[in-house]
């Protein structure tokens, strides 16, 4: 999931918060795209709290209701999450999937505003909200008599 990267200096990928702040500040970045940004996932790496300190959140984001992400016949049928692992040298990893089509930078900016606005964060996957959809059928009308 968080291979090192080889075209990037090791503070882009440091789990240290304050020297991954520096990388960010030394870019004018609020986040950091590691590898190609993908239509329906993306690994993304930004600071922000957790549990009262500072943490380097390293997030693979998947959109639910993207192609190949809910499998056929279904139109994003799984639920939104949240999931925290166990802190790694690279930073805290986190999944979040959305029910959303395409990830592009104004997905990946909402993304982290939701995440450094919540609260109440644990270590764990954390589903929210109905599935996203429903499986795909045909309705046929029925004839009045």
């Amino acid at each position: 999931m968080n291979a090192p990267h080889p075209s990037l200096p090791a503070a882009a990928l440091s789990g240290d918060s304050a020297t991954f702040g520096r990388y960010l500040a030394s870019r004018q970045q609020e986040y950091l795209i590691v590898g190609e940004l993908r239509p329906t996932r993306a690994r993304v790496r930004f600071l922000g709290t957790f549990q009262g300190r500072r943490v380097v959140w390293d997030c693979q984001f998947v959109a639910l209701a993207g192609p190949g992400e809910a499998g056929e016949g279904m139109a994003a049928a799984r639920r939104n999450y949240i999931e925290i692992g166990t802190e790694q040298p690279h930073g805290l990893p986190l999944g979040v999937g959305l029910n959303i089509a395409l990830i592009d930078r104004p997905a990946i900016e909402k993304m982290i505003i939701m995440v450094r606005n919540y609260k109440r964060l644990r270590p764990g996957r954390h589903e929210y909200g109905p599935a996203g959809g429903v499986q795909s059928h045909t309705i046929t009308p029925q004839r009045s008599r």
